[in-house]
């Protein structure tokens, strides 16, 4: 590699700002990116280095091809894993989510009138769209509701909520330094240092305890002048696997903000939509929760909780064939 090149590369590069110091949250300058092509052509850990500036800059199709590059001569587990994830964000999702609303009755008396709640599956303009094909709930404004007369002792009733979700990786940038609506007093610049107060736990492994975080730097957004919205959706991990997680966004922009991801990856922290974040709800109308339960009984204990999975389209096909009164459909009109 040109001596010159080298030292441009490597000066004021952190792993927290996602690339080198020629590279702002606002924009990628060009500049930035042939550097890198240039380094990535000695391989290693510049080429990864050259995915992700691709993938922040919008040319996901390109970052799909250097992260598959990578991929093939990674001998470290943990790296390949996080190499598989990039590849999947970089490339458009249409699948089917199946949310499945499980609640059991602990106790040793029948539980009678019980009313359960979820947030309203939205869409997520430009990049996402959400379909609701089918399920055990209905609609009604701003949340998903469903009603069960008796639930006996020690037995499980599961509610299912199937969506069509169809989203392209997308990317905000170049990220306006100030936004509509907001304090003049507020900019870019002091969104992301308002982001570096929010303390992350070291001891977490995985998404960390990301409702709290959002929900703390909603808070204290709300005190310089910006309002911020909760939203939850699913991360996928793997091919596989999809786990629940929140995180805020601006409102009226669509632009996401990240705390958790931020720390890690400041870039992707603001204003990315990859693929493997699929948002789904608005947290604002269930005070933070996925699942809420009312029941007027005093000595009833009920387990309650949800999960998301990938669905099969034969799978649920045959499954409307076969129980067209025990999903309920919807009206798929967006309320954005």
């Amino acid at each position: 590699m040109n001596i010159l090149l080298a030292v441009l590369l490597a000066y004021g590069y952190s792993p927290g700002d996602s690339s080198w110091n020629l590279v702002t949250l606002g924009d990628i300058p060009e500049r930035a990116i042939l550097f890198a092509e240039l380094a990535a052509k000695d391989g290693g850990r510049s080429t990864i280095d050259l995915a992700a500036m691709l993938e922040m800059t919008g040319r996901f199709v390109e970052a799909e091809h250097c992260y598959t590059l990578a991929l093939n001569s990674s001998t470290d587990p943990l790296l390949s894993e996080w190499l598989e994830n990039r590849i999947s964000g970089s490339r458009p999702l249409d699948t089917l989510v199946i949310l499945s609303t499980v609640i059991s009755n602990m106790s040793d008396t029948d539980a009678l009138d019980i009313s359960v709640e979820i947030p309203l599956p939205v869409s997520h303009p430009p990049y996402q769209r959400i379909e609701k094909l089918a399920g055990a709930f209905i609609a009604e404004e701003n949340l998903m509701v469903q009603h069960i007369d008796l639930l006996p002792p020690r037995t499980t009733v599961v509610l299912p909520l199937i969506l069509h979700i169809s989203q392209q990786p997308y990317n905000f940038r170049p990220l306006p330094t100030r936004y509509p609506g907001i304090s003049d007093s507020v900019s870019l610049k002091d969104i992301s240092s308002l982001i570096r107060t929010i303390p992350i736990p070291e001891t977490e492994t995985g998404p960390g305890p990301c409702l709290e975080i959002a929900y703390l730097l909603r808070d204290r957004a709300d005190d310089a002048g910006l309002e911020l919205n909760i939203t939850g959706g699913l991360l996928r991990i793997g091919p596989d696997s999809l786990l629940f997680h929140a995180w805020n966004q601006i409102p009226g922009t669509g632009i996401p903000i990240d705390v958790t991801l931020f720390h890690s990856d400041s870039l992707r922290g603001i204003g990315h939509c990859s693929s493997d974040f699929i948002p789904l709800w608005n947290f604002e109308h269930t005070d933070g929760h996925e699942v809420s339960v009312f029941y007027p009984q005093q000595n009833i204990y009920l387990d309650i909780s949800m999960q998301a999975s990938f669905a099969d389209p034969d799978f649920i096909a045959g499954l409307l064939k076969l129980f067209p009164m025990v999903l309920i459909s919807f009206d798929n009109s967006e309320s954005e």
